[in-house]
Parts: structure tokens; sequence; C-alpha cells
């Protein structure tokens, strides 16, 4: 018993073996474990090599290591390292590429390499050269997934002289690759997917984009066809129409209707004839009507103009339209105006406000707004060649029916002139007769002879278009309402009386009232055709030109009173009272 107490029982060496592969064999199972629950919830690669490489240093008493995680084919990825110098850190990650190339030769073959190998950097081989700190003779290569690849660089090592790594610690280090492959998988697996997420993210809100403008494009192109056909039937509408208000009215409520406005109006001034033709919508009514206020409206609008064109058929945005039409009556603000000018004396402009919804017009729309006022033009200038054509019809059937009457009375005329000749034939035979039976002469004879020549000059007096009458026209008729010099000037320069000069052209030529017409009683037909077919019959008229022997004032008043004018005066004192009250005269 001493014996057994003083001396240990030697244990056998396969014993001694079996308990250590047995606790060589724990502490891997430990350093799995410990890796695994490092490992578990990781999600980025970066976290993950560390962790990884930290881990495996330890068990294999590795004292510097090199963990990669690379995209062999864009030659890019992670590296980490472990008791490398921060310099030679750098210079790994510069060298990054040729790294892939390098070790991963198998990125360019038909088949992934898809098992980590383990295999040993050989002294002199072109591949080790300068690429890896010197001493890593462990080098594990392995491949993650299709795209992803793995490098481990171990060394040197602290047991067995940094020599060769020892195989149970390079079947460990195989199995913790294989759980760093998993976790990779799964943590690659998780940014794919995420990246996934963003990229579907971005490609819905790139669709979204897309369908809202398509859904715009949609919406004007649905708004330019609502718009064309609009303007399509308006072509056919304005061929039915034949006066210049019609045509206005037409086609203002169109432009109304296609652009969706709320109110506008279009405007037509004839400069020579004075005269407004304007189609007014949604709006009071307004003072445009009068000729000085629409005068004052074009005038602005064709200010405005960058063209200042008066050209037949032109047509002119207005610049800044509510600011440059402002103060001329507008009865709603001015969001788009377009000036046009059918030829030098016959202009307009037309004006349209905001739309319903309370948005201006935009260019396209604006433009088309302009070439439909273009076309416009061709058919005002056809109303108003009817308009005249009218007039000339009307004028030329009235012409007529004077020529009829005055063939008529000159046929009359005639036959009695007829009548008067056959008439004085008898009385000079009767009184060659007489002459011829006797040439006796008494004072009975000279009556008889006398008597009958006064019949028969009153008769042919009667019988002639042109005969005198026997009593002045001026004693018959009322005379003529007159007007002094003072109120003569009154209405000329408040109401735009016109002044007519009854007196022969030879007078007219050496003095007459300034602005003053020639028309005299001889040339009253001819020259009240030329110039006063267009007179407003309310207009007032002021006639000058008498004297005590000639009334060419009354007659003259008295004819235009005839033709319906309703305001004819008479100036009282003639040419001689406005010269004397200073008033101005010509030449």
């Amino acid at each position: 018993m001493a014996e057994a107490a003083g001396h240990l029982t030697p244990v056998p060496q396969a014993e001694h073996d079996a308990r250590l592969e047995l606790e060589r064999k724990r502490l891997n199972l430990r350093v799995l474990l410990e890796l695994a629950q490092e490992l578990s919830g990781v999600l980025q690669p970066r976290t993950l090599l560390d962790t990884f490489l930290l881990t495996a240093m330890g068990p294999t008493g590795a004292r510097q290591g090199v963990a990669v995680l690379a995209n062999p084919t864009a030659g890019d990825g992670l590296l980490l390292s472990r008791g490398v110098q921060a310099n030679q850190a750098e210079v790994l990650q510069q060298r990054l590429p040729a790294i892939c190339d390098a070790y991963f030769p198998y990125s360019d073959q038909a088949s992934d390499f898809q098992a980590p190998i383990l295999r040993f950097i050989q002294r002199g081989q072109p591949e080790a050269q300068g690429l890896l700190p010197p001493g890593m003779n462990a080098l594990l290569c392995f491949s993650v997934d299709d795209a992803h690849c793995g490098l481990l660089a171990l060394g040197p090592f602290l047991a067995e002289g940094g020599g060769e790594l020892h195989h149970d610690a390079a079947d460990l280090l195989k199995s913790l690759t294989h759980m760093l492959i998993g976790a990779l998988r799964g943590a690659l697996a998780v940014s794919n997917i995420r990246q996934l997420g963003v990229d579907l993210g971005r490609k819905n809100e790139q669709l979204s984009q897309a369908l809202a403008t398509s859904q715009a494009a949609q919406r004007v192109l649905d708004r330019r066809v609502h718009q064309l056909a609009a303007i399509n039937e308006l072509a056919g509408e304005l061929a039915q129409r034949h006066t210049v208000a019609e045509i206005l009215d037409s086609f203002l409520l169109t432009m109304l209707g296609a652009f969706s406005l709320g109110c506008g109006l279009v405007l037509v001034l004839d400069r020579p004839a004075r005269g407004v033709d304007l189609a007014l919508r949604g709006a009071p009514g307004t003072g445009l009507r009068a000729f000085a206020p629409a005068d004052a409206l074009v005038y602005k609008a064709f200010a405005a103009t960058g063209e200042h064109s008066v050209a037949p058929l032109t047509v002119d945005p207005v610049l800044a339209p509510q600011e440059a039409l402002s103060g001329c009556g507008l009865p709603f603000p001015a969001a788009c105006a377009v000036y046009f000018a059918l030829d030098a004396d016959v202009q307009g402009v037309l004006v349209l406000g905001k739309t319903i919804s309370g948005d201006d017009l935009d260019e396209e729309d604006t433009q088309l707004v302009r070439a439909e006022l273009a076309a416009l033009l061709g058919y005002l200038q056809g109303a108003r060649r009817m308009q005249t054509i009218s007039a000339l019809n009307v004028d030329l059937l009235r012409r007529n029916e004077e020529l009829t009457r005055t063939i008529k009375e000159l046929t009359e005329a005639r036959q009695t002139i007829d009548l008067l000749e056959r008439t004085g034939e008898r009385v000079r035979a009767f009184l060659q007769a007489e002459a011829q039976r006797s040439r006796r002469f008494s004072w009975l004879d000279c009556g008889i002879i006398l008597a009958a020549a006064m019949l028969v000059a009153f008769l042919f007096n009667l019988a002639s278009p042109n005969g005198v009458p026997l009593v002045p026209e001026h004693l018959l008729r009322p005379p003529a309402q007159s007007v002094s010099v003072q109120q003569a000037r009154e209405l000329q320069q408040n109401e735009g009386a016109l002044i007519v000069d009854a007196r022969p052209q030879a007078f007219f030529e050496q003095e007459r009232i300034s602005g003053a017409l020639n028309l005299t009683p001889g040339l009253f037909d001819m020259v009240y055709l030329m110039h006063f077919t267009q007179v407003p019959l309310s207009q007032p008229i002021i006639v000058y030109g008498g004297n005590i022997s000639r009334r060419w004032d009354e007659d003259v008043a008295a004819r235009l009173a005839a033709r319906e004018h309703e305001r004819v005066l008479v100036l009282k004192d003639g040419l001689s009272g406005w010269v004397a009250h200073g008033y101005t005269v010509e030449p």
C-alpha cells in the first residue's frame, strides 16, 4: 500500500492521446458554437468577415490574417486584415484586383467553384509574389454564391515553429469557413433583397411618375381633340353666317367652349365708317360699342404688339395684355389678347379672360387661338364684301327706280313737246296766212300774237323737266331750322356735326369753313352718292351759303331733309358770321 501511495500509476499513451483528442474536439466544438452565436443575427458582410477572422486566428495560433470577400468578375470587394501594419493594410487594399485575378481563376470557367479547398502557398509560386504579407502559408479559397468568392490567408503560426498548419486546425478552419459561407450567403441574400426592394421602390416611383405623365398627356390630348373638334365645327358654322356680327358671336362662343374660358370679347373697328362690331360673352355690358373707346382699345393693343404692323391679314399677340390694356373699359381682366388687321382701315382685337379653373392659357393654346383668328379674318373679309355688295345692290336698285321714273317723265315731256311743236307749226302757218292775207297791222293783232306766244311759252315751260317755276320753290316750302354761329361751333365740337357749303365750287375754293364739304344744288345727287351715303341719319348737318338772291343753303337743306336726315340746320349768319367770330376757315 505504501508503495502504491508513494508512486502514481502511469497513464497509457493511447489513453493520453485519446484524452487530448477529446479535449481538442471539445475545444473545436466550443469554438464552432461561439462563432455560430457570434454570426447569428449579423447581416453586414464586413462584420461577419471581421468576426470570422478574429475567431479563426485564435484556435489556429496565427499571428496575421487576411480575409477577402470579392466579386471576381467586377474585380472589387471587401478586404480585412488582423496583425498587419497600417501601411501594409493600405497596400493590400490597393492590390485587391490583383489578388482576385491570382487566387480566383475559376471565375472565368464554365462552372463555379462551390466547395472550400485548403491549399498551401509554395515558395516561388508566381501568384504569391508580393501580393500577401510574407509568412502567410495557409490559404483557403471558397465560393459563397454565383457572384462572390472568399479568401482566407493565415500565418505565420505560433505552434510547430510557424510552419504548416496542423491537420486538426485545418479541419476546424474548414468547419468555421462553412459556417461563414452560410452566414455570408444569408447576409448577401438579405442585402440583395433590400437592394431589390430599393430598386423595386425606385421603379415603382418611376412607373408612378410615368403613369402621372401619361395621364397628364392623355388629358392634354383629350383637350386638344375637343378643341380641334370644336374648331372643325366652327368652320362649317361660320360658312353659314353672312354678317360680321353673326360671325364674331359664333367665333367667340366656340373659343370660350373649346378652351374652357369664362369670358371674352372680339371687336372689329372700321375707322373710315366710324363703325364698331362687338361680340361679348361672360361679362356685363361695356361702353366699347361707341367709336371713341373702341378706337382707344384697338390702338393700345396695336402699340403693345411686337411687330406694329397694319398689313392685311395681320395677327400679332399683345404683350403683357393685363397691363397694356388697363384703363380701356374692359369688363374683365385680360389674360390673353391678340391684335389683328384686315387692312389699314379695318382693325380689331380679341381679348380672353382666364379659364373656368382660374388658369391662364398655355403657349400651345395661345398659338391655336392665333391660328383660328387668322382663319377668321377670311370669313370677316367675305362678310364685309357681301355687305358692300348688298349696299351697292340697294343703291343700284334705287338708281334704277330713279332712272325709270326719269325716263318716264322724259317720255311724257317728249310727247308734250311734240304736241307743242305741232301747235307752234299751226300757229306759224296761221300767222303766215294772216300776213299774206292782209298787210294791215293793228293793236288787236299784236295782242293776239302776244297772247299766243305767252300761251305757247307757258305750255312749254310746264312740260319741260328743266322749266323755270312760276313761283320760286323757297317761297312755297317752310324755312329750314336755323342755328347760330356759337351753337354750330358747339355741335361741331361735341357731336361731330358735319359742315356743308352749298355755294358753287368757285366760291368754295376761295374761302370756306375748315372741314366743310361742298354740296351744291346742281350736283346734289352725284355728290351725295359719293360722300354722304355713309353719314348716319342722326348726325347733325349744318348748311351755309345763301344770300339775298340765291338760297342755295335752303335748297340743299330741303333736299337733305328729303333724304331723311334728322337734324339739318342752316347757319343763320353764314360764312361772314363764322369769320366775324374768329373761327377757322380755309384755305
